[in-house]
């Protein structure tokens, strides 16, 4: 005689069944009695599962074992998941979570590519969510590179969801170094250059430099012990065949690089020379540089940078210049205190130099405000000393104070525009018309018409003392 609910398991060890549907579908995952499918990844192991579950948990396996031929399905196989991901899918396939794969980031890849195929949009959310954290939270700032290089190894370059918009985004606000090796393969960076041609998003890296950066990563393929400096970059004396290799694995990247967006001197002195794009191209371009009617017109589109310009406070990996001139700048760049004891005004630059023409702008958030601080650009050149981009003592440039005024060297006007702590100021810099104006919380300021700037580069620029501290961030309202 069956007693119901009587145990058969050893009194000193209760059973669990029942307290917990997930912990009850876990241990089914381990369970023969179930399995009655296979399915073979592409790292050759096969795993045993249910095919009840898998097809009312995904419609993909629905779809696959009860199709409309009715035959019995018995083995799937999968060419890009491996076991390790398919173990993990198939727990959260079982119980919603992942608790016993230990997956590592290089994993994370294969297993959004499995999320999605499966169409687990929940998981797929999950993934973007810890591999944002994952980035976020390391200094190493090449895993995005590795990641996104990756990624384009799995799906197709014509791809685009919500990984590679997050891998994408990050890359891109961080410069690319032209001399300096990296895990961003030649496809990946196709991709990125394809994917943030046309579309604002914050932008690190000058279109001449990121077209520097292609040619050297090329010729790092190409050229055996290719070590790249400032004057190898464009040297082109090679071996006939060799120059015939770099032009090649040059092609497919040019439709992705905007001209435009490029100093006429760039051009004519280094690209030009090259042979690598149409001469229709570079005519097109010489052109708009010339007809001045023409370049009026498109120079609010032609900044030498794509999307919207991310800016960081020069000496951010510096930290030797911080400890030097008394200033304390966060470990992602953005935000800049000075900690120096007597209260002297210090001044800091952004990482990116403003020629050319178009219109650039960029926000300071005030997050803490003690006396008087200032906010603009200054003259790039004039404010070097000695190569160390540093300046340490009052103002400098065209700046709006919190007080009001706007200061050019000795002398300030009357601009209305006051600050307190917790603003935002928006400086908004024309280089076509050598003009500027400036926005707090949203609101826009007429443009300051006394005085113009009269260099050809300029740089942001604040100055503070002890006891404020600030953000530099992309001007995010040019996005869609």
């Amino acid at each position: 005689m069956t007693t119901l609910f009587k145990s058969k398991t050893k009194r000193n060890i209760p059973s669990t069944r029942g307290k917990s549907l997930e912990d009850d579908f876990r241990l089914l995952l381990n369970d023969e009695r179930s399995f009655d499918i296979s399915l073979k990844c592409s790292d050759g192991v096969t795993l045993r599962a249910c095919k009840s579950i898998l097809a009312t948990r995904s419609d993909v396996f629905n779809n696959l074992i009860f199709n409309k031929s009715k035959e019995e399905i018995k083995i799937i196989k999968f060419n890009k998941i491996n076991s390790i991901v398919m173990k993990a899918v198939l727990e959260f396939l079982y119980t919603s979570n992942i608790k016993k794969v230990d997956l590592t980031i290089k994993d994370f890849i294969e297993m959004y590519y499995a999320a999605n195929c499966f169409k687990l949009d929940e998981l797929q959310k999950d993934i973007i969510e810890f591999t944002n954290k994952i980035l976020d939270g390391r200094e190493d700032k090449d895993l995005g590179k590795q990641l996104l290089s990756q990624y384009v190894e799995i799906f197709s370059i014509k791809s685009y969801n919500g990984m590679s918009k997050l891998l994408i985004d990050f890359v891109a606000k961080f410069k690319l170094n032209p001399l300096q090796d990296d895990s961003l393969s030649l496809y990946g960076l196709r991709y990125l250059l394809s994917k943030t041609f046309e579309i604002q998003i914050p932008f690190a890296t000058p279109e001449f430099e990121l077209f520097k950066y292609t040619l050297n990563k090329v010729k790092r393929t190409i050229i055996k012990d290719y070590l790249p400096n400032k004057d190898s970059t464009f040297n082109m004396d090679y071996e006939p065949n060799i120059v015939k290799e770099i032009q090649k694995h040059l092609k497919p990247f040019l439709p992705y690089f905007d001209l435009h967006r490029m100093e006429f001197i760039c051009i004519m002195k280094y690209v030009e020379p090259l042979n690598v794009f149409p001469s229709e191209r570079i005519l097109d371009v010489y052109r708009y540089k010339v007809d001045e009617n023409i370049s009026q017109k498109i120079s609010n589109d032609s900044r030498l940078i794509r999307g919207v310009p991310i800016f960081r406070w020069q000496a951010y990996q510096e930290r030797i210049i911080e400890l030097t001139y008394g200033f304390q700048i966060s470990k992602d760049g953005f935000t800049l205190e000075v900690c120096n004891m007597n209260n002297s005004i210090k001044s800091m630059i952004a990482d990116m130099i403003i020629k050319g023409k178009g219109v650039y702008e960029w926000d300071i958030v005030i997050e803490k405000l003690h006396k008087t601080i200032w906010i603009g650009i200054c003259d790039y050149d004039k404010t070097l000393e000695d190569d160390v981009i540093i300046y340490i003592q009052g103002y400098h440039g065209w700046v709006l104070g919190s007080d009001g005024y706007i200061y050019h060297k000795k002398d300030r006007k009357w601009y209305g525009a006051e600050l307190k702590e917790g603003d935002i100021v928006t400086v908004h810099l024309d280089m076509t018309e050598k003009s500027f104006a400036f926005s707090v919380n949203g609101d826009k300021y007429p443009i300051f018409s006394e005085w113009k700037i009269t260099t050809s580069k300029v740089i942001p620029v604040v100055s503070l003392r002890q006891g404020s501290r600030l953000r530099i961030q992309p001007h995010l309202n040019e996005l869609p």
